[in-house]
């Protein structure tokens, strides 16, 4: 990968690292003003902790996707960005423009997700 592609990924990388951090402020923000609000109403109580709720998982995969996005960076820095983090080859431009903190290539994403998805299955039925 050229210097300027990485640059121009590390640039768009801290782009979505700011819109994910001041996300994650809006969504403490709302659950913590959920929380202080009191009321008496039950449907009230009922709306606000289904909000909050809502609100819980947002923040919940922001973090998560604050995570893949600071594993992003570090590559770069450590200059092992676009390599996949199961076959070790180079992970296509397209792919990475399209989602920059990418970890898989598409071949091992799939292998990724399907694993994924076959361990979720047999945790259900346990």
């Amino acid at each position: 990968m050229r210097k300027r592609e990485i640059e121009e990924l590390k640039n768009k990388l801290n782009l979505l690292k700011s819109n994910a951090i001041n996300s994650i402020k809006d969504s403490n923000d709302t659950i913590n003003t959920l929380n202080s609000i009191s009321t008496s109403e039950e449907a009230d109580i009922s709306s606000f902790k289904s909000i909050a709720y809502v609100d819980e998982n947002i923040l919940k995969n922001n973090n998560m996707y604050l995570e893949d996005i600071n594993r992003a960076i570090k590559k770069i820095e450590n200059n092992q960005y676009g390599k996949c983090e199961m076959c070790n080859k180079n992970i296509d431009i397209r792919r990475l423009r399209a989602k920059p903190y990418a970890r898989f290539c598409i071949t091992c994403r799939e292998i990724y997700e399907k694993t994924k998805s076959k361990n979720k299955r047999t945790m259900n039925v346990l």
